[in-house]
């Protein structure tokens, strides 16, 4: 089970998950910041992650969406703190390109 809320304060919004953050919920709780990040205007947002207790890869790839827009993160807890710092090294890891040439013809092993 995954409970979503939203505080509202003067300068700030904070969007809580609590609970489970893994599908079915996923969806949800992304409509939700959707439609946060849609109102916030100029407030800043605040992810509030202190009361998840277990993320799936759903879930990992809807915090990592939320953190790319640059959202604040609170985390609680050793498994979520873990998770947050992981997916911020992603997020801050820049793809390697790679030059690929020709591929290399194989050797049938019975030809002289």
């Amino acid at each position: 089970m995954l409970k979503v809320t939203t505080k509202e304060g003067a300068a700030s919004l904070t969007f809580v998950l609590e609970g489970r953050l893994c599908r079915p919920w996923t969806p949800e709780a992304e409509r939700d910041w959707t439609k946060l990040i849609s109102t916030a205007g100029d407030k800043k947002v605040v992810i509030d992650l202190a009361g998840l207790t277990f993320v799936d890869a759903d879930g990992e790839a809807l915090l990592r969406l939320m953190m790319q827009s640059g959202t604040q993160v609170r985390a609680g807890g050793v498994l979520v703190s873990h998770l947050v710092a992981q997916v911020q090294k992603r997020i801050e890891r820049k793809p390697k390109r790679f030059s690929r040439g020709a591929p290399k013809p194989r050797r049938d092993p019975g030809a002289p």
